[in-house]
């Protein structure tokens, strides 16, 4: 069955007026022009990369595919009663460039896949810059280095003060058997990043806590904060400060 301003689709059973085979036809196009631009897009992107000094393969690789897909595809709106559904077979693009970048997960080194975008002759990977912008491409290896080699440096450092975590805390429980020694955590009142402390809690309630030494002295532990659970009257302060041997 067929008139001037509608038309079956014997292999879709379905009856399309002009405008709608019109709008498929357009979605349709429209799909295959937006793959067509991002495989150009994602050429670009690689090629710039290359020419910044980036390894494909060990510093960044791509995803990205077009491939034909077959689907029912909702076209019109439900509010104006215009909506129906209908299969398009279309070019489908997906995926993208990505940087493989260092990240440290559960005391491990992992790689993460962060994807690269692109304006103009600049690009922007937001997991290896402090900034959200667009970089020239060798600014942009600089900043992925930097990034890298900080979180091998980071790594390096956590597993060294678990190390001095540990043999603190064994010294600790050796020389009062008594307490409970634990590691902990406090944070810089101002960047707020943590940082990890041993705590020696008395069976008074008192407790000490301390943070690691400097550099390759680590287990050269410094004081942190203290509590003392047994509040001394004025009396028995003063008292206490006459007994103190002169210096």
């Amino acid at each position: 069955m067929s008139n001037s301003n509608n038309q079956l689709d014997l292999f879709h059973g379905v009856v399309l007026t002009q405008e709608q085979e019109k709008e498929v036809q357009n979605w349709i196009e429209y799909q295959t022009k937006n793959a067509a631009e991002r495989q150009e897009d994602v050429n670009r992107i690689m090629l710039m990369l290359d020419e910044a000094g980036f390894v494909q393969g060990k510093d960044y690789d791509s995803n990205f595919e077009i491939h034909e897909v077959t689907t029912e595809k909702d076209f019109g709106y439900s509010y104006n009663n215009t909506n129906y559904e209908y299969e398009v077979t279309y070019l489908n693009a997906c995926g993208s460039v990505y940087l493989k970048v260092n990240t440290i997960h559960e005391g491990k080194m992992k790689i993460y896949n962060s994807t690269v975008s692109r304006e103009g002759n600049k690009l922007m990977c937001t997991s290896v810059t402090s900034q959200y912008r667009y970089y020239k491409p060798s600014s942009l290896l600089v900043k992925y280095n930097e990034h890298n080699s900080l979180q091998n440096s980071k790594l390096n450092r956590m597993n060294a003060e678990d190390v001095a975590i540990k043999n603190v805390i064994a010294k600790f429980q050796k020389q009062y058997p008594k307490a409970v020694v634990t590691r902990g955590s406090d944070y810089y009142r101002r960047s707020y990043t943590s940082f990890p402390i041993v705590k020696v809690k008395f069976q008074s309630g008192s407790e000490v806590s301390f943070t690691l030494g400097y550099s390759d002295d680590l287990e050269n532990v410094r004081l942190h904060k203290k509590y003392d659970a047994v509040h001394l009257s004025t009396e028995e302060l003063m008292e206490k400060f006459n007994n103190q041997e002169a210096k």
